[in-house]
């Protein structure tokens, strides 16, 4: 069986050559038949007229010796007869005549045939032309020998089909080639990137299906790179998520299991514990979640509800988180009916309400607030907390990502609530907007589109 591709059109093109040729030669054949059947039909008969004439303007005498050199000049059969139906003169092999077709060129009839071939033979024309010499008839028959001429430019013909297959097969040999060489490339680099190097890349320009396929594999593998680097890092992300409260637990129930901890500090360390397990679940809560939002697979229960009520619902579940922290809740929330799937919507409102109270000091302001436009519904949430720097605006929906590292140990994030959000905004055909000034606040705009 053949692998290689260049093999295989090579072949492919000296099959289609060789089928070619053969359909070629046959046709051609047939049609220089046709045209040597007329062209010998002419011939015979200007032959035959110019020997007819000769032999009026010379000495009967000479006949003898004027006609055998006539016929091997004219490579032809050639026999003179007279009344009786004798030979009187002509080449060695006599043309093959009946006595009947003699009597009818003495009366002054012309005559043809056309004469098969066989055994391989060549197919010829027997003519035969009445001659009056001083009183007397003459029946003179000549039958050319083409098989000379015939041979030569079959096998000229012939000759130049091979040259055309041996030309053609050494062009696509090469050509071939040329077209196989960035094929080697792209397998010897794809094999590269099955092995894990995303790094590589095709050097390789051209406007055909070639360098289509060349750069879509370039981009393939940007993208392949992209999406190991994100691995990467999501791994590194979760492990570091995982080890900081799983140092927590492990180290405070070593620390149990000392007889000489007060009963006060040993109920200390347990509610750390059992703080750093809350925060294990919800962790691991937050990526399933993630997970089965991205897969596009996430169940998606859509209802119509009143917005307004979900979102002082959320700011009274909220209220001991904001109460403590003597934050002002501002509400402006008119009544608005929206379609979507309220719990996760309800989710999108927690974890946005939960960084405002998170990131705003003591003392600081929140506002929701809700308005319904023609075809879509906005919900922003306004705090006066420490805002995001502008360089890290547009990084802020990426999993894992905390805009203020340096309050990590106090915050408790894990980076993947506000790409839980963009998630679920997105799956309700929405987007979100983020407006941030460091140091006065940050404002996040929900736009949804309202029922239709």
């Amino acid at each position: 069986m053949i692998k290689s591709l260049y093999i295989r059109l090579v072949a492919v093109f000296v099959a289609a050559v060789i089928v070619g040729l053969v359909v070629s030669l046959i046709v051609s054949n047939h049609l220089f038949d046709q045209q040597l059947q007329e062209w010998m039909k002419t011939d015979t008969e200007q032959s035959g007229e110019h020997i007819a004439a000769l032999l009026k303007e010379s000495d009967p005498g000479k006949w003898s010796t004027i006609l055998p050199q006539l016929a091997e000049m004219k490579s032809s059969y050639i026999g003179l007869y007279d009344a009786a139906g004798g030979r009187v003169a002509g080449s060695a092999d006599s043309p093959k005549v009946v006595s009947g077709d003699i009597l009818r060129v003495i009366g002054g009839e012309r005559y043809q045939q056309f004469i098969e071939p066989h055994n391989d033979g060549l197919p010829a024309w027997l003519m035969g032309f009445p001659i009056q010499l001083g009183g007397t008839s003459f029946a003179l028959f000549v039958q050319p020998d083409y098989s000379v001429f015939s041979v030569g430019i079959r096998r000229t013909i012939q000759l130049n089909l091979l040259i055309v297959l041996v030309v053609g097969g050494a062009v696509m040999a090469v050509a071939a080639r040329y077209l196989v060489k960035p094929l080697n490339m792209l397998t010897r680099a794809t094999r590269k990137l099955a092995k894990g190097n995303f790094n590589v890349r095709l050097d390789y320009t051209r406007n055909d299906e070639i360098g289509v396929l060349t750069q879509s594999f370039n981009e393939m593998a940007l993208e392949l790179g992209q999406l190991e680097q994100m691995r990467q890092d999501f791994v590194s992300n979760v492990s570091h998520e995982i080890q900081s409260p799983l140092t927590s637990i492990i180290g405070f129930a070593k620390a149990l299991r000392s007889s000489t901890i007060p009963e006060a500090e040993r109920i200390n360390y347990l509610d750390i514990i059992q703080s750093e397990s809350e925060r294990l679940s919800r962790l691991s809560d937050n990526l399933l979640k993630l997970a089965s939002l991205e897969s596009k697979h996430h169940p998606f229960r859509r209802t119509t509800f009143r917005l307004d009520e979900q979102l002082r619902h959320v700011a009274v579940v909220c209220e001991p988180l904001w109460s403590a922290k003597h934050i002002r809740l501002e509400l402006t929330l008119p009544k608005t009916m929206i379609a979507g799937d309220a719990d996760l919507l309800n989710q999108v409102w927690m974890n946005l309400l939960g960084n405002s109270i998170k990131f705003t000091p003591e003392g600081g302001s929140i506002r929701i607030r809700s308005e319904s436009e023609v075809s879509r519904v906005k919900v922003s949430f306004a705090d006066t907390g420490i805002g995001i720097p502008e360089g890290e605006r547009n990084k802020i929906f990426q999993q894992f990502y905390k805009a203020d590292r340096s309050r990590t140990g106090t915050t408790g994030g894990s980076g993947l609530g506000l790409a839980i959000v963009h998630n679920i905004v997105s799956l309700h055909k929405g987007a979100i907007q983020v407006e941030s000034k460091e140091g006065e606040g940050t404002t996040m705009t929900v736009i949804l589109p309202s029922i239709s």
